[in-house]
């Protein structure tokens, strides 16, 4: 039997999000602070609702913004930095997917994508998101929603493709960056985003 889990890099290690919300924010230490329109988010925080109260703990994850389609702005610094396996390591990834079986398996395709949390072909509601796989040389951003285009939800060319991992294991990790905000104003309560892995 497959199960998944969506875990969030704090302080040094791994942890479950379990019941938490990931939480995009207008400021690095608050996750109360809204994004202004068309922009992207400056912080990254583990909330306890939409977003309720701070679960980050001491250290607030490290936060990934979108700054060209090459590039990213990495913490709380203003310098943009140009996408590759050097400059955005797997621990600074925005979450990381582990996927657990009883049996040893390959997965052969994957797909993360942005939905309404509904219809998992329909796009999140306000947002514009971008993705990338983190650790796979992979050196451009892929727009996974932007609602004003009608892009978004679980559709070729509207989700980012995960690399395949070929070599039968019980556990598979993927690790994602992901960066986001709102394109109108107001709470963004049709967002939410999904994986589908086929493996065997």
């Amino acid at each position: 039997m497959a199960t998944y889990n969506w875990e969030m890099y704090l302080g040094s290690a791994w942890v479950d999000i379990e019941a938490n919300t990931l939480v995009f924010s207008g400021d690095p230490d608050d996750l109360s602070i809204a994004i202004n329109v068309d922009e992207f988010n400056s912080g990254t925080h583990l909330g306890s609702n939409d977003p309720g109260t701070d679960q980050c703990g001491t250290t607030h994850k490290y936060n990934i913004k979108y700054a060209s389609n090459t590039q990213f702005f990495g913490g709380t610094s203003t310098t943009a930095e140009v996408i590759s396996n050097t400059t955005l390591a797997t621990t600074e990834a925005t979450i990381r997917l582990k996927f657990v079986d009883t049996s040893a398996v390959s997965i052969t395709t994957g797909y993360f994508f942005c939905f309404d949390g509904v219809a998992e072909t329909v796009e999140a509601v306000g947002v514009h998101v971008y993705a990338i796989e983190v650790g796979k040389a992979n050196t451009t951003w892929v727009e996974i929603n932007k609602d004003s285009d009608s892009i978004g939800g679980n559709n070729s060319g509207e989700r980012l493709d995960l690399a395949s991992q070929t070599t039968a294991a019980t556990d598979h990790y993927f690790y994602l960056a992901i960066t986001a905000g709102p394109e109108t104003y107001g709470p963004k309560t049709q967002f939410d985003f999904g994986v589908a892995l086929t493996y065997s």
